[in-house]
Formats: C-alpha cells, sequence, structure tokens
C-alpha cells in the first residue's frame, strides 16, 4: 500500500479549490453564439415565412438538418466563427437562408450595442423554454424549446453560469466575444465573397481536431464514446496519435479530468507503450483524489485499492509476471482490511491468471462469491474461465458445455453483449480443441451474425471474441486450401482490429498461413522466416513449426532439438503441463522425426510406446482428432512392418473422423496410406482380385491428387503420379500410365522438388 500511496499524493487545499473551479464552465463567445443560432432558428420556425412553406418536405428537412447540426456542435469543441458560417452555408446541412440572415444580424448587433445588447440576448433564452411541467407534450403552443430536452439543457447552464459572473466577468465575456467577431471580419476582408469548397469545409467528425476549448460535458461524452469504441469496435475509435492529440488538447481546459488520463492509458495499451501507459494510470488516480476536497478516508482507501489493481492488469499486459502479482498481493492485502468484497473478486480474478497454483479453487470460490454478491458480470467471466480451466485437465465435454450455458443465461438476462460474443468464441475454441472443426467454424460464422441488426456502432461488439472468430474462419479456410479467402478474412480482420491487445491474434493466423503454404511450396527460408515470427507471438506454436519445417527438410537432428525443447519444459514445468495441445502435438512430431530418421533401415520399437503414451493423453482429454491423427501414423508403421491387415483395421476406425474434420492436406495423407494398405494387402490375392483392388485404388488416388493440388502441395501431387503411374503399369493399362507420366513430367518442370522421400518416409 506504501508504495502506491508514494506515488498517489494527497491533495493541498490549493489544488482541492483549483480542481472543484475547473469543473465550472467558461462561457466562451462560441459557447455564446451557438445559442444566440438556436433562439434565431426558434424565431424564424414561428415565422409567417416557415408556417406558410408549402413544401412539407423541404419543411422537415430544415428541422432534421438543423437538429443534427446543433447537436454535433453541442457535442463538439470550440470553432472559430469563419468554421462555423462555413459549415452553416455548406451543402451538408440544409439551413434556411433567413435563419443564417437572422444570425448575422444579431452577432453585428451584439458587436456594436456591447454588454447591454448581450444581457438582453441572454434574457431571451429564458423566452424560448417551457417550465411548465403540466404540459403533456413538454412543450407550450409559444414556446421550442423544452427544458428537460439537451438543447434546453445547454441553455439553461448557459444562463446559471452567466448569472454568476460579476460585472467585470461578464465585460470581459463580451470583450472576448468582440476578439472572436472581430478575427471573422478580417478574414471577409481578405476575400470579395464567400466562396466554399466542399474539400476545404470542416468535416463533422474532424471538428474536435487541434481544439482547446472542451467543456467538461463535451469532454465526458468525447471520452465515454472513444473508451466504448476502444472496447467494442477499433475500427471506429481515433488512431492512436490522433487520440493523443485529442486528449492533450482535451486535458488544457480540463486538467482534472481523471477519465482522461484512463483513456490515455488505454492508448498507450494500444501502441504497447509501458511508460506512456504508466505515467497515465498513476496521473489518473492522482486527479480521483483531487476532485473533491471532502473526499472520505474510505474513499481515499478504495482508490488507492483499485489503483494497485490495475496497476497489475498493466504490468500483465507488459508480461510483467513478478511486478504484477507484487501489485495484486497489495491490492488483496487492502480490499480484505477494508472488507471490499467487489475489488476481491476482480483480484481473485487476476489472481487465477498469474499464478499456477490452485486454480480450480481460485475460480469455484470467485464464481461462488460473485454470485452471492449479485456481481453478474464478473461471475459470468469466471464461469467461461473455469470451462476453458475444465478442459484442459480433461473434464468431460458434456459437463463443460452445460456449464457454459449457464453463463450465457446470465448474460442475455442481464445484456452482456461483449460475454454473449466469448461465449460463442469458447464454444468455437471447445469445438475445435475437441478435433470437431466443422462445428468449431459453425459457431465462429454464428459470432458474425450477433451484429448483423447493430448499425450503430457504439452498440455493435467487435471484441476479442470477434477477432479470434474471424481467424478460426480464416484457419478454416487455409484448411481447405482457399487461400485467396483466407487472404480476404485476414484484410478484414486487420482493418477491424489495426492495435493491440487483438492485433497479435490476426498476426499469428496470418503467419500460420504464409508457413504453411511455404511449406508446401517447400521454400524453406520463406517458411523460417515466418516460423521466427511465430515465435514472438506464441512461444510453442513458433517451436512446433520450427520442428515441422526441419523435420520437412529432412534435418532429423534440428527438428528433435526443438521438439525435445518443448517437451523437456512441458514435463520439468508443472504450470505449462496444461498446455496440453502443445505437449500432444510434439509427441506426434517426434513420432514422425523418429520414423523418418531410421526408415528403412529399422523401425524403433520406442515409437510405438511413444504413440500408444501420446493415445492415452488423447483418450483422456477427449482430444478425437488427435487420436485418430495418431491412428494413422501407426498404422503407417504397421505398414512398414509388412502387417498390412491391422493396419488397415486401424485405419478403419480413425478413417471417418479425418475425413469428416480434417483438412484437405491431411484428408490426402489418410487415403493415400490407405491406398497403400489396399495395394500392400492385395498381394495375397488372386490375381483378378488384386486386379481390382489396384484398379479401385489408382481411382481413388484421383480425388488424393485434387487434395493435395487444392492446398498447392505439388511434391505430393507428383508423389501420388508417380505411384498412379506405376499402378496402372502394373494391370497393363498403359493410355492411363502414359496419361500420368505425362503430367508428372510437366509438373516436374514446372516445379521442382527438394524432398524426394516424402511417399516412402512420411505420412
Amino acid at each position: 500500500m506504501e508504495r502506491v500511496r508514494e506515488r498517489l499524493k494527497m491533495p493541498t487545499n490549493a489544488e482541492s479549490t483549483t480542481s472543484k473551479k475547473s469543473i465550472v464552465d467558461v462561457i466562451t463567445p462560441h459557447r455564446l453564439t451557438v445559442a444566440i443560432l438556436i433562439r434565431d432558428y426558434c424565431l424564424f420556425r414561428d415565422s409567417d415565412r416557415f408556417i406558410c412553406e408549402d413544401d412539407g418536405v423541404l419543411k422537415a428537412r430544415y428541422r432534421r438538418d438543423f437538429c443534427v447540426l446543433i447537436l454535433k456542435l453541442l457535442q463538439s469543441p470550440d470553432l472559430s466563427l469563419e468554421e462555423l458560417r462555413n459549415i452553416l452555408v455548406s451543402t451538408k446541412y440544409e439551413v434556411h437562408q433567413s435563419v443564417i440572415d437572422a444570425f448575422d444580424e444579431t452577432l453585428s448587433n451584439l458587436y456594436s450595442n456591447g454588454t447591454g445588447n448581450m444581457l438582453d440576448i441572454i434574457d431571451s433564452f429564458n423566452r424560448i423554454m417551457t417550465f411548465n411541467e403540466n404540459i403533456a407534450a413538454g412543450i407550450e403552443q409559444n414556446c421550442f424549446v423544452s427544458k428537460s430536452s439537451i438543447v434546453g439543457y445547454y441553455l439553461r447552464r448557459l444562463i446559471v453560469n452567466f448569472d454568476k459572473l460579476t460585472f467585470s466577468e461578464v465585460t470581459s465575456v463580451y470583450l472576448t466575444f468582440k476578439r472572436y467577431y472581430e478575427e471573422w471580419q478580417k478574414s471577409l476582408t481578405t476575400r470579395d465573397q464567400i466562396t466554399i469548397e466542399v474539400n476545404k469545409v470542416i468535416c463533422p467528425d474532424d471538428w474536435s481536431a487541434n481544439r482547446d476549448q472542451w467543456s467538461r460535458r463535451q469532454a465526458e461524452l468525447f471520452i465515454a464514446t472513444q473508451a466504448a469504441l476502444l472496447t467494442n469496435n477499433e475500427e471506429k475509435a481515433l488512431p492512436p496519435q490522433e487520440l493523443h492529440n485529442r486528449i492533450s488538447n482535451l486535458l488544457k481546459s480540463n486538467p482534472s479530468l481523471a477519465e482522461a488520463h484512463f483513456l490515455s492509458y488505454l492508448n498507450y495499451l494500444r501502441v504497447k507503450e509501458f511508460c506512456g501507459a504508466i505515467d497515465s494510470l498513476y496521473h489518473c488516480f492522482d486527479r480521483s483524489t483531487l476532485t473533491d476536497s471532502k473526499i472520505s478516508s474510505e474513499d481515499k482507501s478504495k482508490v488507492y485499492r483499485f489503483a494497485a489493481l490495475n496497476l497489475a492488469i498493466l504490468h500483465y499486459h507488459f508480461g510483467h509476471k513478478e511486478e504484477a502479482l507484487a501489485s495484486l498481493r497489495e491490492a488483496i492485502k487492502s480490499s480484505q482490511a477494508a472488507n471490499d468484497n467487489v475489488c476481491l473478486q476482480h483480484a481473485l480474478c487476476w489472481l487465477y491468471r498469474l499464478t499456477p497454483v490452485n486454480k480450480e479453487k481460485l475460480l469455484e470460490h470467485s464464481v461462488a462469491k460473485s454470485f452471492e454478491l449479485s456481481l453478474s458480470y464478473t461471475a459470468s467471466l469466471g464461469i467461461q474461465t473455469f470451462v476453458q480451466y475444465a478442459c484442459l485437465i480433461s473434464g468431460h465435454p458434456h459437463q463443460i458445455f452445460e456449464t457454459l450455458t449457464k453463463g450465457d443465461l446470465i448474460n442475455c438476462q442481464n445484456i452482456l453483449q461483449d460475454l454473449i460474443s466469448n461465449s460463442y468464441a469458447v464454444k468455437s475454441a471447445l469445438w475445435q480443441f475437441y478435433g470437431k472443426t466443422e462445428m468449431s467454424s459453425l459457431w465462429s460464422q454464428l459470432l458474425f451474425y450477433l451484429n448483423i441488426d447493430n448499425s450503430n456502432d457504439s452498440k455493435a461488439v467487435y471484441g476479442e471474441g470477434f477477432c479470434m472468430a474471424i481467424c478460426n474462419v480464416a484457419n478454416h479456410l487455409l484448411m481447405q486450401g482457399n487461400y485467396n479467402l483466407v487472404n480476404t478474412v485476414l484484410n478484414f480482420a486487420k482493418e477491424k482490429f489495426p492495435n493491440e491487445p487483438n492485433s497479435h491474434i490476426w498476426m499469428l493466423c496470418e503467419n500460420l498461413f504464409i508457413f504453411v503454404l511455404a511449406l508446401h511450396h517447400e521454400n524453406w527460408s520463406e517458411a523460417e522466416t515466418a516460423a521466427q515470427k511465430i515465435l514472438v507471438v506464441d512461444k510453442w506454436e513458433g517451436y512446433l513449426r520450427l520442428a515441422e519445417l526441419y523435420y520437412y527438410k529432412q534435418d532429423y537432428s534440428e527438428a528433435h532439438r526443438f521438439v525435445d525443447i518443448l517437451i523437456n519444459r512441458f514435463q520439468s514445468d508443472n504450470k505449462y503441463k496444461l498446455k496440453i495441445f502443445y505437449y500432444v502435438r510434439a509427441k506426434i512430431l517426434l513420432a514422425e522425426i523418429e520414423f523418418s530418421s531410421c526408415y528403412p533401415d529399422k523401425v524403433s520399437p520406442e515409437i510405438m510406446t511413444l504413440l500408444s503414451n501420446c493415445l492415452i493423453d488423447t483418450d483422456k482429454h477427449n482430444l478425437d482428432y488427435h487420436s485418430a491423427l495418431i491412428h494413422l501414423h501407426i498404422a503407417n508403421i504397421q505398414l512398414s512392418l509388412g502387417m498390412t491387415s491391422q493396419a488397415l483395421k486401424i485405419l478403419d476406425r480413425c478413417l471417418v473422423q479425418i475425413l469428416a474434420h480434417g483438412g484437405n492436406f491431411d484428408r490426402a495423407r489418410a487415403v493415400l496410406l490407405y491406398v497403400k494398405c489396399m495395394v500392400a494387402h492385395s498381394g495375397q490375392l488372386e490375381s483378378s482380385e488384386r486386379r481390382e483392388i489396384i484398379l479401385k485404388a489408382a481411382q481413388m488416388l484421383e480425388k488424393v491428387k485434387e487434395d493435395f493440388r487444392a492446398v498447392e502441395a505439388y511434391s505430393r501431387v507428383k508423389d501420388v503420379l508417380y505411384l498412379q503411374a506405376q499402378l496402372y503399369n502394373s494391370i497393363d493399362l498403359r493410355s492411363e500410365r502414359n496419361r500420368c507420366a505425362l503430367e508428372f513430367r510437366q509438373l516436374d518442370e514446372e516445379r521442382t522438388t527438394k524432398n524426394y522421400y516424402t511417399l516412402v518416409r512420411f505420412l
């Protein structure tokens, strides 16, 4: 607690007074001018000229455009009078010329007649508002603005702030307006008439650029909007540098606004800037204690608790596990001392991420206590975390999905859109984990439909779950060999999630795509570059891909080294045993390396032992697809030992799973192995029966060839063509043999092969 308290300084009386005064809105010339524009429009709307207008559609357009314009002006920081006038006469908004003329005349009279005229104008604002609460419609017949509307609130606040001014301050307001008006007059003298070019008119979305004057309400609206967009729809949020500039300008007018510093903290996280992020976080909680001089010691203690918690989250995002754990323990101790169960539950959620021990107990306690305290968001998030943990410790799939359904019920009851999206992503990940890739892709596609009816960007949810769903669909398309669609999907992900923390998801997917394509093309240097990039984003995936690359390069010692790094790390450290998905893949790859490195001289019996032990792990964790792959490798070993009948029996058990949920490459490998087993087993049959089987096998290889060609594995296509030619030759079908030989030759001239042993040594 002392470490955070040292950084979060206690406010002095002078600091408190200053921060309290900064909350009062300053009456700037722009705000006064906007109020005058509202008044003149209301007077025009009650005039005979507007009432006698015959075109109802045009009248509706005048009202609509003016309302939208005023709403933008109220939400945006101050503009110069020249910019405001340019907007009024631009083609974007249909503002009647009479309103513009009356507005110009009012400003001219105010400039000429001094403070007396300004007092009359302020007094006239009351006459265009209704204060009768008994009127059902909220607006009297001769009144134009409801006091409870946004515009009414703006005018009343302006009146209240003006009434608080002394005479000297009123004079200062007028003199400021006079300079404001004179600047516009000077701009008029430089040209004969006002010419508006569309490309020079300020876009409403850019009005807040490089402005120093922000009212507190405008600043709060801007911060809330940008924070929501950063969380749910980053594509629509301002770019990091532009947002940083806006926040800097905003803080000039509102130096005590703590929320602005927290938005700055979120912005720094997008670009992984540690120093800026931690400074912004410190400033945020500095200002949190300065906003009110009467803040109680209990509230200050609460600020310190959440400061420590946020500091722990910050260190976690940058991978500083020890510092994060130290700050988290500090938050837990202070929460326990103050009996703050809410902060304690949030801290327990993060403790699960940071500590490798007692994870199950932490999750169970967190979910149960969150239900007791009616913390629906924390409870649902805890359930989603628990099901992810349960699948890694060999939980039963039906119980896992049943538990996740309880979380869905909470999300729907409380309309937790981001958790609903995450739930779909979790279900997709679970199906992928269990080897049901089609179901995984289906749930990812269902997630896309959640936002299909949300035309409002602020209500749409494009968070981490949405990004994972996009990448999951891209991986599914990659397995099918639809490379053009993969590029399209990845480009969409890049547009939606240009910055951290979600950008690393599509970066991993993109480099996996480059790696797989380079591996099929036997472009070893490009594949190694992609694998090194994967290593930066996901260390374990990177090790596996590097081992796979060296395996296909037939550099078995280097491939063995990378696999050993991963397996030894998982076996020696309890913290990494939960990553069973990587561990199983590493053991399968190790079995492939052992087989290819010693075949055909011998087949080590240790390979079968390794695969059998790996099969126990996959059955324990319900990894059906990886179990099928293990059976495939066992069948390949039995084929090499001449045990063709046993190999065919094993293939009958695993082919359905691979053909149903595997990609084109795995399906082609499985059918190719089945064909080799059929042909080898046919040697025991009569010549007529053997001829039929060989012909059937050669025809089956057509589909294998198509699948390999779909993923652009051209060296494998040549293997299939070679085998087809040999089979057709053995049954004396010369035309088919020659066709395959010609196709092989043409492909060999286009694509050279670097690994000539894939048909014999590789699955």
